[in-house]
């Protein structure tokens, strides 16, 4: 029982200490990558980082700009994005999917929005159209010159 009462605080520290995204601030959040303030709640994204570091992005090019140029893939704990069917909701952005349509226009003009389920991208495309994009082409597309 003692040795229990010994470890219980030490994973306490452990487990608070757990690096994640924390909300957006719309309106008030300026950009990492390209310094505008953040203020569309269907594309705002997070990196997170093993220090606890966030750094925050108004739509995901923006962050893969960031993330190509500016940080090492080893110092990312976690990456987050905005759910586009609940705006303002930040989810895995390597669990999202992706939907490239020009219907849905995000601020820095790449236009496309993640979603946390198949479900809902195909809810969005079939009315919407659009193109499925993975995490990678996503990734791509953004870095393209």
């Amino acid at each position: 029982m003692k040795k229990l009462l010994l470890i219980f605080p030490v994973v306490l520290l452990l487990t608070s200490c757990a690096p994640e995204p924390e909300p957006i601030d719309y309106g008030s959040d300026i950009c990492e990558f390209c310094k505008m303030n953040i203020t569309d709640n269907k594309y705002g994204a997070e990196v997170v980082t093993h220090k606890s570091k966030i750094f925050k992005f108004d739509s995901i090019e923006c962050l893969f700009r960031f993330k190509k140029n500016y940080i090492n893939n080893d110092e990312i704990h976690s990456e987050w994005v905005s759910d586009f069917s609940q705006p303002g909701k930040l989810i895995d952005l390597k669990k999202a999917f992706f939907l490239k349509s020009d219907i849905h226009r995000s601020p820095m003009g790449m236009n496309v929005l993640a979603v946390e389920s198949e479900e809902v991208l195909n809810e969005i495309k079939n009315k919407d159209g659009g193109n499925e994009l993975t995490y990678n082409e996503v990734f791509d597309l953004a870095n393209e010159e």
